[in-house]
């Protein structure tokens, strides 16, 4: 346990800096290694065939919105070279909401080895070229070439020789486009050419890359794979005897990888302490499974992510629970280091998600703010972003919070070889949970806690009705979440959906109160049946289906009445007002754990 911990302490950050290795001379592979796609430097439902030249992406249901990336084995650091990509065949795809000219899409091009590999033409360390006739950079799309598509070969040529400015060019099917555009390569730009090598020596070298939508594509980067050479450019693999070549990342031992797990209540600042950690830690490359990453897969192309969402928002969203399924199942067969960000308050389903995952070091990583600042992010949020979650969604996963356990402590059935808490410790954070789950049994079945009322969205937003129980697609509608009501009948579709009532009491009425029950003697955790993995993969109780779907902030099953009068409407209380003087951090948590 103490050595798990100690590999996050920042003192020991360099010793334990190798989930992934780089060869950094390419003199010691020469002969040996072979320019091909990378297996552990493309995104999760990206397919490498056997000759490591074929690539192609998953394109069943949900799949065919997404787009996936890979980069090559070998990047260059100095030198004139190429390398090509024909497109071989278009995957059927049933898309009626999408252009024709949409469907089947390949961007090809070149990116320094820390890039997004999801994210070609959009950062500025990325440059691409695309089937619609655009080629981009640093997320600006502009007109260049021609548009290309099944059949076609397409060859990009990078010139790190000319000065001062590197450039790179395409041509199509042997005809020469022309320059796409000029950029800096030394120590002031991209710190490629005539550069140090940086921490990560991937970062210091450009690679091939292929972002691909619904189509198969062949790498040429010799001429005996069937590459024609620009005149002045030589073949990509050459690099490698030139001595202009580093090696990207590799994979290393499974049982050095890691999976961590979020764990907490919507908007508490789970997705945000995630993006940081990750970001801090660039040589363990994490890849974040969750919301984000489905929907950063489903862009429209010359868009950036988070200017998608617009009308085509809910039907995307439609799609996402399957691809987070399928996607959780691949990771666990491929040794990377994984945060899983969802909510993950329910037990079985962290035991669910974790259990294939035999071999890799896990961790959860426990984000409980105090109620009043988890208000406060709520409302942020909302602003921000438009997010609310359902009063009676929260209420649920209140009912059914767990707060994890790591394996080595007594009684616990989670496989966590760690357990860290970034904001409230242990103790703390149980104090709150058990005070909010006595608040939601306390009282009058038929209110609103204004906890879950103030941390769900703003007062002017919710209706009316806002105390009624979610009847049908209207009152799911209206609540911000029309995407439930199918998910829930998918993922129940043998047996009716139970009703659910929910049990609540106003948080503020336990101000002051010392003593709250364990989480055992809410009346939901020993409700008969509640093993929801135990008929066929199918659940039979709405309330144990948490975190089914990948939002994250409202993966967990709603449930609510299909038959029967609506739930009573009492008048609605006010939301309480924290006092003014009571102390809390502001702001989301420093990514730097306390370990319990």
């Amino acid at each position: 346990m103490a050595s798990i911990k100690r590999r996050h302490q920042e003192d020991d950050h360099e010793a334990k800096k190798a989930k992934f290795s780089c060869v950094s001379d390419a003199s010691e592979v020469k002969g040996q290694h072979q320019v091909v796609l990378n297996p552990a430097d493309c995104d999760l439902d990206f397919k490498i065939e056997s000759d490591g030249l074929r690539g192609s992406a998953l394109y069943e249901q949900g799949f065919a919105y997404c787009w996936s990336g890979a980069r090559a084995t070998v990047g260059i650091t100095g030198g004139k070279y190429c390398f090509g990509c024909k497109i071989i065949s278009l995957q059927p795809v049933e898309m009626n909401d999408t252009a024709p000219d949409q469907q089947h899409l390949c961007r090809l091009g070149i990116s320094i080895g820390d890039s997004p590999v999801g994210n070609l033409g959009e950062t500025k360390q990325s440059f691409g070229f695309g089937g619609t006739g655009k080629f981009s950079n640093a997320g600006k799309f502009s007109d260049y070439g021609e548009k290309f598509g099944i059949g076609d070969t397409i060859v990009c040529a990078v010139n790190l020789e000319s000065n001062p400015l590197a450039s790179i060019g395409f041509s199509k099917n042997g005809k020469w486009l022309g320059t796409a555009i000029q950029f800096d390569a030394g120590p002031r730009g991209l710190g490629v050419v005539d550069s140090p090598l940086g921490k990560l020596r991937w970062e210091s070298a450009l690679f091939p890359h292929v972002l691909l939508k619904n189509v198969e594509v062949q790498l040429q980067f010799s001429v005996e794979e069937g590459l024609v050479p620009e005149e002045g450019f030589k073949p990509w693999a050459t690099a490698l005897d030139d001595n202009n070549a580093l090696i990207g990342p590799t994979f290393n031992n499974v049982r050095d990888c890691e999976v961590m797990m979020m764990v907490g209540l919507p908007a508490s600042g789970k997705s945000t302490w995630a993006k940081k950690w990750a970001d801090q830690h660039p040589e363990k490359r994490y890849i974040l499974l969750g919301t984000n990453l489905i929907l950063d897969q489903m862009k429209l192309p010359g868009l950036l992510r988070k200017h998608n969402y617009g009308q085509r928002f809910d039907c995307l969203m439609d799609q996402a629970t399957g691809i987070f399924n399928i996607l959780l199942s691949r990771a666990a067969t491929i040794p990377r280091n994984y945060i899983i960000d969802q909510t993950n308050v329910y037990k079985n389903a962290r035991k669910r998600k974790l259990k294939p995952f035999v071999y890799s070091q896990k961790i959860a990583v426990v984000v409980f703010p105090r109620p009043e600042e988890l208000q406060r992010r709520s409302a942020e949020r909302f602003r921000e972003m438009g997010k609310e979650v359902p009063a009676d969604a929260v209420n649920e996963m209140l009912a059914n919070f767990i707060l994890p356990t790591s394996k080595n402590m007594p009684g616990s059935e989670e496989f966590f070889d760690e357990v860290i808490f970034v904001e409230l410790d242990r103790a703390e954070s149980q104090r709150y949970l058990d005070g909010m789950k006595r608040a939601l049994t306390s009282e009058s079945r038929d209110n609103l806690t204004s906890f879950s009322k103030a941390i769900t969205a703003p007062p002017h937003v919710l209706p009316s009705s806002q105390n009624q129980g979610l009847r049908g697609v209207s009152d799911a509608r209206q609540y911000g979440n029309p995407r439930f009501i199918s998910e829930v009948h998918q993922e129940n579709m043998y047996s009716p959906l139970p009703r659910f009532v929910p049990l609540h009491r106003p948080y503020e009425s336990l101000i002051g109160e010392t003593r709250y029950p364990g989480p055992s003697s809410h009346p939901l955790h020993s409700y008969p049946g509640s093993d929801p993995y135990s008929i066929g993969g199918h659940f039979r109780d709405s309330r144990q289906m948490g975190e089914l779907f990948p939002r994250e902030y409202a993966d967990v099953a709603y449930s609510f009445p299909t038959t029967g009068p609506p739930y009573g409407t009492p008048p609605p209380r006010p939301a309480y007002q924290f006092p003014s003087n009571m102390p809390y951090g502001r702001g989301y948590a420093s990514p730097r754990p306390r370990y319990y």
